[in-house]
């Protein structure tokens, strides 16, 4: 294949930021007094804000969400400005040789914008991407709405769209938007249930390079 354009998950995906969100989540719930359990955080990557609070309010009603996620945000990014939170293995590889090809390219997450651009710009790969799009005021994945702003911005057909992601949600949503999907595990496998959502597996961002005829 070779996508008229190339759609990033950041968390997980481009950055490996999701372990150590694991326990900076749980830190911030005991700020609190709510001991969130990890896999209860699990079951929110690629979830928007709107979406994990809900999620969070169910086993914890008095949980201020709010101050939660500005916790966490800011723990984030502190890290990451720290140089603590490093690209995905084949991520600058990848990144060079799309650009190379003179192919536009997205990032798409469910994070803010001001984190997006400290992520990126933390590790020098801010200059690469034509368009963010952050997914804070649009429906959470699995919706597909993210990955169509993304297409937009970029000017590109969905359907030549190639959707980079590690999560549940994100591949069920790059799916719904009529996109290539490619899944990079990374804490979610792909399990049985996630095959029909993705045309492609692969264990690092440079074994995408060979699925592109460049």
């Amino acid at each position: 294949m070779k996508p008229q354009a190339v759609i990033f998950d950041m968390d997980g995906l481009l950055m490996d930021s999701e372990r150590a969100g694991l326990d900076v989540m749980h830190a911030c719930g005991l700020l609190q007094g709510c001991d969130i359990p990890v896999a209860m955080v699990r079951h929110t990557i690629g979830s928007n804000r709107e979406a994990s609070s809900a999620y969070y309010h169910r086993f914890f009603p008095a949980l201020d969400t709010e101050k939660l996620f500005v916790d966490f945000k800011n723990a984030m990014c502190d890290l990451a400005r720290q140089g603590r939170i490093p690209l995905k293995k084949g991520a600058r590889e990848l990144l060079d040789t799309l650009r190379e090809s003179n192919i536009p390219l997205a990032v798409a997450s469910s994070s803010g914008m001001e984190t997006i651009r400290i992520y990126l710009d933390s590790v020098g790969i801010l200059p690469y991407f034509s368009a963010l799009v952050t997914g804070v005021d649009l429906p959470s994945k699995p919706a597909p709405d993210i990955f169509l702003k993304a297409a937009s911005a970029l000017g590109a057909d969905p359907a030549r769209c190639l959707v980079l992601e590690d999560s549940m949600y994100g591949v069920q949503a790059g799916k719904k938007a009529g996109m290539t999907v490619c899944m990079v595990p990374d804490l979610i496998p792909c399990t049985d249930d996630l095959k029909p959502c993705c045309d492609y597996t692969v264990s690092d961002l440079s074994a995408v390079i060979p699925l592109l005829a460049l």
